[in-house]
């Protein structure tokens, strides 16, 4: 993993610091609609490309939930996540539905940038169990986690899906889009295969005797359908809050199907979160929250 420890030039760097800035003091609508310019929006793109070092740089968060962390990032390709302008609307349902002292589990962390956002919500009394198959990823998020030793978040290196034991793993060139065999979501050209170590949540709970979640995030490429399928007994018996992001139709049945057997409700991520009374008014790729039935 190569690391850049560059946060001074980048300081110095005007372009990056005007960004940097923008992203800090711009309410939300306006920095959603700088992505939706056009022409503009790529040639802005363009130019923080131009300005910004290769590799993975030690840097502190513009704005958002995590505004001040220090994380190493891309700044040519993780731009969202340095400007905190990562799914704005996810930060704000961490914000409305993560408490103090919660329990979370975040399917498909990733390097860790909303496994440290759930951990600043549920603070010193809470914990975030980061379930993350990839070993680039586990090799970045375990170096986010050393930045940030006062987060409370424990690295669960595997996949989550059905059934337990050792699955095939899509690798994809992009570090956020690969997933486990058997998954809906979009069709791509993947680089490469693993085998993997993958744990149903209902074993990882009750027969690991792991802390029951308060809230499980969910956002793992396709393979919500195989993760819903191992979780059956914690929906009916804990009744966590869920956080789906849902990729393609496929997906979309095999999650409503599942809150439906559970008796939960899906909600849209926007203002006083509508209840969805349809799957098929959910667009191609969704966030949702699921809150059990009354």
């Amino acid at each position: 993993m190569h690391i850049s420890r560059r946060w001074a030039a980048r300081v110095a760097n005007p372009l990056l610091s005007l960004a940097s800035a923008a992203a800090r003091w711009l309410p939300a609508s306006l920095k959603r609609a700088l992505y939706r310019l056009g022409p503009v929006s790529r040639s802005l793109r363009a130019a923080l490309n131009k300005s910004a070092p290769a590799g993975l740089t030690e840097t502190k968060v513009a704005a958002g939930l995590l505004a001040g962390t220090s994380l190493l990032l891309d700044l040519k390709g993780e731009k969202d996540y340095w400007l905190g302008t990562y799914e704005l609307k996810v930060q704000q349902a961490i914000q409305d539905w993560v408490k103090p002292g919660m329990v979370v589990y975040d399917l498909g962390a990733n390097a860790g940038y909303v496994s440290l956002m759930l951990a600043k919500q549920v603070g010193t009394a809470g914990s975030v169990f980061a379930f993350e198959p990839l070993p680039a990823n586990q090799e970045r998020l375990r170096a986010n986690l050393a930045l940030n030793p006062q987060a409370h978040v424990v690295l669960v290196p595997r996949a989550v899906g059905e059934k337990s034991g050792s699955q095939l793993f899509y690798v994809h060139s992009s570090d956020d889009m690969g997933k486990l065999h058997g998954s809906a979501g979009r069709v791509a050209k993947y680089s490469d295969s693993i085998q993997v170590e993958v744990i149903a949540l209902d074993d990882f709970v009750y027969a690991d005797n792991n802390t029951v979640p308060d809230l499980i995030k969910v956002d793992i490429e396709g393979g919500e359908g195989l993760a819903f399928g191992g979780m059956s007994r914690l929906l009916a018996e804990a009744r966590p809050l869920l956080l789906v992001e849902i990729h393609g139709q496929q997906a979309a049945s095999a999650v409503w199907a599942a809150l439906q057997k559970s008796s939960y409700r899906a909600h849209r991520l926007s203002k006083g979160y509508p209840e969805v009374n349809s799957v098929d008014s959910l667009d191609w790729k969704s966030y949702i929250l699921g809150k059990p039935a009354a």
